[in-house]
């Protein structure tokens, strides 16, 4: 009899299987959030029937909305993907453990599960209506986030004005003690309903960004500890298919590639920093949680691409950004990925990056080669044929001119960063034409007084030997080929720094 394959490479099998079929069916009308939601769905569905089959019990006490997202029913993960039921997601298992009587605590469960009901309907909406009912749940406030006054005597509509209710209703028979855990549950609810309140104005995109390390780090909302994050085959399934449906919506290659290249590298990281060192902040409120990543974002400006420092756990920053890549590229498209997880130590306009001769040398080496290049375009004679047989003084200008770009550029206030570590529209693939004109008059500039400094004077022809040129000159006096060499420079510069994986950023 042929051996079981693992559970593993059997859940990836259902997930992969599962896309197919629903792409071979859907075709273009599918959705990139829909891709995430039938994968979801299919692990889901195929962990439980493992599960049933094992005999692992489920909870004694269970939400109905918490046991259809254990079976993978699409309408949960509808539910799951909006973040519709988050009040129920966060304070399940709090709720339970606070109530003595079990048919208690599944009326307080009900109580705040009121969107199970109300079937999201993700593959009949609109893009954009998609995007709308997302900014109507996640993160929670509008409807989920309703909440009248309950000690104030207002009804008010949503799951907390009815948890509220329902608690009244379980006092008749609950012990004094669990009433009063019940209502300190309610008490932390309205709470943090306050402080999205105050994230709301900044808009849901900017809320969430705020608010996802939070519930990364308390770790109970179904979206966040959904264990298909851990499940690295699963992740890559799910970027990868979103990757191919990206291109067939057209999306620029670059900018697919550019999500691509984020997920990979946050899924990747994730699993390689996750260990068992996470901080126990499943206790604590998400207001002070928000205030914590705040404090942290400030003490290092450079979080996106370095991390939190040693204050949080290692595995945050990658785990929050692979679930915003997810998530949030399913709806706003690859663009909106978060920047890759790479140093940032300023590069090349660090002088400590000076001393990295390798990277500076090689793009000196690139440089010459396309200098060479214009110059026989040119029919201009050329001394030297390679950037090893340039006499040192040439060979150090060369480098001095990779060594000027930052400053030339932070001139028309770009800068050079790592490619990847910014959003795409930031970066710079090609320079105006006025761009161009002031970089090649501020490159002549800048060789006309190193080239001075080196002893070198104007000579109507070139000698390296007597240091004479003739275009140490004026840039208004330079011949029209010399300003096209060093237009031609200063053109190529975007793809100069990208052949050693940096770019030019607004």
């Amino acid at each position: 009899m042929a051996r079981k394959r693992p559970r593993a490479a059997r859940a990836v099998d259902a997930v992969l299987m599962s896309l197919e079929r629903e792409l071979d069916k859907r075709g273009s009308d599918m959705k990139p959030i829909e891709i995430v939601k039938m994968a979801i769905s299919s692990y889901q569905a195929f962990a439980f029937a493992e599960d049933a089959e094992h005999g692992n019990a489920s909870a004694d006490v269970e939400s109905q909305d918490s046991a259809d997202l254990r079976r993978g029913t699409q309408a949960a993960i509808d539910r799951l993907l909006f973040n519709a039921n988050y009040w129920r997601a966060a304070y399940e298992q709090r709720i339970v453990a606070a109530c003595a009587r079990p048919e208690d605590a599944r009326a307080c469960l009900q109580a705040i599960s009121v969107w199970t009901a109300h079937t999201m309907k993700l593959n009949t909406l609109s893009p954009d209506e998609t995007v709308a009912a997302f900014e109507r749940f996640c993160p929670p406030f509008k409807l989920n986030n309703r909440r009248g006054s309950h000690d104030s005597g207002r009804s008010g509509k949503g799951p907390l004005p009815d948890f509220a209710r329902a608690i009244d209703e379980t006092a008749a028979h609950e012990p004094p003690e669990s009433v009063q855990a019940l209502r300190a549950i309610l008490a932390d609810m309205e709470a943090e309903a306050a402080a999205y309140e105050e994230l709301a104005q900044q808009g849901s995109l900017n809320a969430l960004f705020a608010i996802l390390p939070a519930w990364c780090l308390q770790n109970r909302v179904d979206l966040i500890t959904g264990t298909w994050w851990d499940d690295h085959d699963v992740m890559s399934a799910i970027i990868d298919a979103l990757h191919a449906r990206f291109l067939d919506l057209g999306f620029s290659e670059a900018t697919c590639r550019y999500f691509l290249d984020s997920c990979y590298e946050a899924l990747d990281a994730y699993h390689r920093d996750l260990t068992g060192d996470a901080q126990p902040y499943c206790d604590q409120a998400i207001p002070e949680i928000i205030d914590l990543i705040a404090q942290a974002r400030e003490a290092h400006p450079s979080f996106e691409t370095d991390g939190y420092g040693s204050e949080l756990p290692n595995w945050l920053i990658s785990k929050e950004q692979l679930i915003w890549n997810i998530l949030v590229c399913s709806l706003y498209g690859p663009a909106s990925a978060r920047p890759l997880l790479v140093d940032s130590p300023g590069l090349l306009a660090d002088q400590a990056y000076a001393g990295k001769t390798d990277v500076i040398t090689e793009l000196a080496r690139t440089s010459f080669m396309r200098y060479t290049t214009d110059r026989i375009a040119s029919q201009t004679d050329q001394e030297f044929a390679t950037f090893a047989s340039l006499p040192t003084d040439l060979r150090d200008s060369s480098i001095a001119y990779i060594s000027s770009i930052h400053s030339k550029l932070e001139t028309l206030g770009y800068e050079v960063l790592p490619a990847g570590s910014c959003y795409p529209e930031r970066c710079v693939t090609a320079f105006t034409a006025s761009e161009v004109e002031c970089l090649a008059i501020l490159e002549h500039r800048r060789w006309l007084k190193e080239r001075e400094r080196a002893g070198w004077r104007y000579g109507e022809a070139k000698d390296v030997e007597a240091k004479r040129s003739p275009y140490i000159v004026p840039w208004e006096e330079l011949p029209d080929r010399a300003k096209e060499w060093n237009r031609s420079a200063v053109r190529s510069i975007p793809a100069l720094l990208g052949s050693v994986n940096l770019a030019v950023v607004r």
